[in-house]
């Protein structure tokens, strides 16, 4: 309840405000002007001052009270939209289900335009192509991104898929319980063989942000991608200095890696 509060404080205003001027050659869009402490918004990792530019691909044109809507009809037919965010010079898309919990208003016209000018050069596909990628990073500012869909990888070979993701501790716990079962019996191995599959087919992500925590990962960035390179690329924007394993963007910017303390968080 508390969040459709939030969602609703600024509906009225901003309506007066922005509404009357809203058309689609020159949209007023919507802006987040500030996130309740627990929300979705904070969840998929939006910010203050982010601004919702489109909605699956087209410009958003709605009044607050619309996106709203959409929002909740989203919610009641288990969909999500796809937002495309605009967060200064950088525009990306993330994926919302239902309301932001935030406190909405219209940002101006020159914001607004400047916002638009850089819709025109994001290159969207259809829908259905993108996925979720969670980015979590540590204070030298190494990024672990992942995909998190159901892989069946980590379900019918769990060693691979706990390599494909640097996870050497799990690992090691793995193959040490496969390989005592095997020496007690090749039906306790099978037994073994059967729980691992059916532990990894529930927990697989949770163990993977588990792990990252575990190596001082911590939860950075949310955005839709279609492939991890493009995910990777969304994440250097924002932050030039993140780096990865496996780099599909090239090296980071020269300079000091580690995040200045005041900055750890955001």
């Amino acid at each position: 309840m508390a969040e459709f509060d939030q969602d609703n404080a600024n509906v009225m205003g901003a309506e007066t405000a922005g509404a009357e001027n809203q058309d689609a050659a020159h949209p007023l869009f919507i802006k987040i002007k500030s996130l309740s402490r627990v929300s979705h918004g904070r969840d998929i990792r939006l910010r203050d001052g982010d601004i919702i530019i489109a909605i699956d691909g087209e410009l958003n044109t709605n009044d607050i009270k619309a996106f709203l809507t959409l929002c909740d009809q989203a919610k009641l037919n288990e969909e999500k939209l796809l937002l495309t965010i605009c967060r200064g010079e950088v525009v990306y898309d993330v994926f919302a289900e239902g309301r932001l919990g935030a406190n909405l208003d219209h940002a101006d016209a020159e914001t607004s335009s400047a916002a638009a000018a850089l819709f025109a050069k994001h290159h969207m596909g259809p829908k259905d192509h993108y996925q979720t990628y969670e980015a979590l990073r540590d204070v030298q500012r190494h990024v672990v991104l992942y995909d998190t869909r159901y892989s069946s990888i980590a379900t019918i070979v769990p060693p691979v898929w706990l390599l494909q993701h640097r996870a050497w501790e799990p690992l090691a716990a793995v193959i040490a319980a496969y390989a005592t079962s095997l020496v007690i019996h090749w039906g306790v191995f099978a037994a073994t063989a059967i729980l691992m599959a059916i532990y990894f087919h529930r927990i697989q992500f949770r163990l993977i942000r588990n792990y990252s925590l575990f190596t001082e990962h911590y939860f950075w960035h949310v955005c839709a991608a279609r492939t991890s390179a493009e995910a990777q690329l969304v994440c250097r924007q924002i932050d030039p200095k993140c780096q990865f394993d496996f780099s599909h963007v090239g090296p980071p910017e020269t300079g000091s890696a580690k995040i200045p303390s005041h900055q750890q968080a955001a």
